[in-house]
């Protein structure tokens, strides 16, 4: 009987481990999702009881998945003053742009190189409507599609750890609030072109082709404005400094 019972409070603790880590996994989604959709500004303080409050939980799961998000540099938890969402430095910047040009080329060379028409035919749907005489009048659409296409061509290189990794390195860049941005004042002509080319190459299958375009569209990215947003300065990156392979 003794052992029966042993048996039981093992398990019954396995399953309370497993429901906190399923709780922190939702409310750490639930925090990405908010910062990706801007609903939190870099440098913006997160309220632990307001969060709970929100969410309906305790702060033990909250606290977990904050300390997760501090792991990856998304949050920074400064000792008796609060959390904030961290705004990344301007040398931060520039290695996570380098991380994320090499992390893209790499993409579209595997996708080019698995041949997959189904998802080039997606790809395109992304921006299907869109032309160079109306894309500037379409700027928040575009800045929707121009998500959907990066994030599709990541997923579709079928490597979960490069996923994962670019996920959060456009969190630390706060990718999708600054995409809105440059959407608002910017002539998406070009941008819209380089899409357009680059799906191009990895239909045709040619995947050196397909790697250089999606790693010069990484660095066509005025850069400089991230680093006004947030509120830094400092050089745009240059071939010398994130150089094609």
């Amino acid at each position: 009987m003794k052992s029966e019972i042993s048996d039981f409070s093992q398990d019954t603790r396995q399953s309370m481990t497993l429901a906190k880590d399923s709780i922190t996994e939702q409310v750490r989604d639930f925090l990405q999702k908010e910062i990706e959709a801007g609903n939190i500004a870099p440098g913006e303080r997160i309220y632990e009881h307001k969060l709970a409050e929100q969410l309906g939980i305790s702060k033990t799961p909250l606290r977990l998945a904050l300390y997760q998000l501090k792991q990856d540099r998304i949050v920074r938890i400064e000792p008796r003053q609060g959390i904030y969402l961290s705004a990344p430095t301007p040398e931060e910047v520039l290695e996570l742009i380098e991380m994320r040009e090499v992390m893209e080329g790499l993409a579209a060379r595997r996708v080019t190189k698995g041949g997959d028409l189904k998802i080039v035919g997606e790809m395109y749907a992304c921006f299907a409507g869109f032309t160079d005489s109306n894309v500037n009048e379409a700027r928040t659409k575009y800045a929707h599609a121009d998500h959907r296409f990066h994030h599709m061509l990541v997923t579709a290189s079928g490597n979960s750890e490069l996923l994962r990794v670019f996920e959060v390195i456009n969190l630390r860049l706060h990718m999708n609030r600054l995409r809105r941005i440059f959407s608002r004042g910017h002539d998406l002509r070009p941008l819209h072109r380089e899409h357009i080319a680059l799906i191009a190459a990895i239909e045709s299958g040619d995947a050196r082709k397909a790697e250089l375009l999606a790693r010069a569209h990484v660095r066509n990215v005025p850069w400089q404005l991230i680093m006004n947003e947030l509120g830094a300065s400092a050089p745009r990156p240059t071939r010398s400094s994130v150089s094609a392979a």
